[in-house]
């Protein structure tokens, strides 16, 4: 029997911690706005107001790292390590840059902060450990010639409305329309997934995959109920004490399958494919018919740019052990489970099988994985079908 999209007593969980993984009201709230100059785009593309040319355009975008800032908190109150904060920033940094490279954009992206912080709680040197770490991984990239420029921000002290803190950012890029990347999505194209857990070449560390969606599902089904006590300050207090922190697991304890802590694996940085993209849209672009950003919607994505067609992908990676740690700890559906985090891999590329093997090559290069997860059908209305280890699943809308 297939699994289908609305399981109600695991919604009502998220609903009651104050989240939702699809944003429903957030896209009806925006859907009357205007679409810009290319409605399909992953980003929303206007015209040139910074060079006012006519064969240019502008693109925009803002995102941040959610409640994973509540994670470094404890982490860091727990452990003393610093450094914690400056990973957390990278979540912030490729949110924005990975959904901008969707659209096709390749370089010169300018980079705007905002952080509001409980000045009582977080103190200067993770303010420093933040911008630190923005410094260091924009110095990683330019290794591999992408430029992102640091504009400053704002740091603002809201310690009556802020409980730690909060990392956001915008991030703008200018670059010619003719190589916009809309989505056009058709019959026939493969779906190549690139690996969200694993090491790639230009990260320090391993990688779990988690990315910076569906943390605080992650950290209050994973974490022990201990932590509610010892940091209330790092949840909302109308929430159900026994939806805070409802799990088995302490920070230390080891993540099998991976050379991580718990703690290590729900905070490993969102892993950015920058390298791999600028790589491919150099020699690909007029074939890549779509690249999608598995982020809020996770495996569901997709379903926001296509029209008619129905997306199979019946070749997933293995689920990485952060992903079968979360499902087992808090019993959420697979087909939850499947909409809320990426499962394994978080980029998607749609494009023929000859441009998909090149790809795979540039991927494996860098040491990401990539594999043909899926393909594309003539299909009425949209669907987007998963053959899983826990059976198939259907998203529909």
């Amino acid at each position: 029997m297939p699994f289908y999209l609305c399981h109600m007593s695991e919604e009502s969980k998220y609903l009651q911690r104050g989240v939702s993984a699809r944003k429903e009201d957030v896209h009806a709230a925006i859907r009357s706005l205007d679409k810009g100059l290319y409605p399909n785009a992953f980003c929303k593309i206007f015209p040139d107001y910074l060079g006012h040319e006519e064969a240019w355009c502008n693109l925009s975008h803002g995102d941040g790292t959610g409640t994973k800032s509540a994670l470094a908190y404890i982490y860091w109150k727990e452990t003393g390590d610093i450094s914690v904060w400056r990973n957390l920033v990278v979540d912030n940094i490729v949110m924005n840059l990975d959904d901008l490279l969707c659209a096709g954009a390749t370089n010169d992206f300018l980079y705007t902060s905002l952080i509001n912080r409980n000045k009582q709680l977080i103190p200067g040197e993770v303010i420093r450990a933040l911008i630190e770490g923005a410094s260091a991984f924009f110095e990683e990239m330019k290794k591999w010639d992408l430029r992102i420029h640091y504009m400053g921000g704002e740091t603002a002290d809201l310690g009556d409305s802020v409980r730690t803190l909060t990392v956001d950012a915008g991030m703008t890029c200018r670059m010619k329309r003719s190589e916009v990347l809309e989505e056009k999505i058709q019959p026939g194209d493969l779906v190549l997934g690139l690996s969200s857990f694993g090491q790639t070449t230009y990260e320090q560390d391993y990688n779990s995959g988690i990315g910076s969606n569906g943390l605080t599902a992650a950290r209050h089904d994973v974490l022990h109920h201990d932590y509610a006590a010892k940091y209330p300050e790092s949840y909302n207090p109308l929430i159900e004490d026994s939806l805070v922190y409802a799990g088995h697991k302490k920070l230390e304890d080891p993540l099998i399958g991976t050379p991580l802590n718990t703690g290590q694996a729900l905070l490993s940085p969102t892993r950015t494919y920058a390298p791999i993209l600028l790589e491919a849209l150099q020699l690909y672009r007029p074939k890549i018919h779509g690249l999608i950003h598995c982020t809020g919607g996770g495996q569901g994505k997709v379903l926001h740019f296509i029209e008619d067609l129905q997306v199979i992908k019946n070749n997933l990676f293995p689920v990485p052990p952060l992903f079968r740690m979360i499902q087992e700890e808090s019993g959420t559906p697979a087909s939850e489970m499947y909409r809320v985090f990426n499962m394994g891999h978080r980029m998607e590329i749609y494009t023929d099988e000859k441009t998909a093997a090149g790809i795979t090559g540039i991927a494996a290069r860098f040491g990401c994985e990539a594999r043909i997860v899926g393909e594309v059908r003539a299909h009425q209305g949209k669907e987007v079908v998963l053959h899983t280890e826990s059976g198939e699943i259907r998203y529909a809308q």
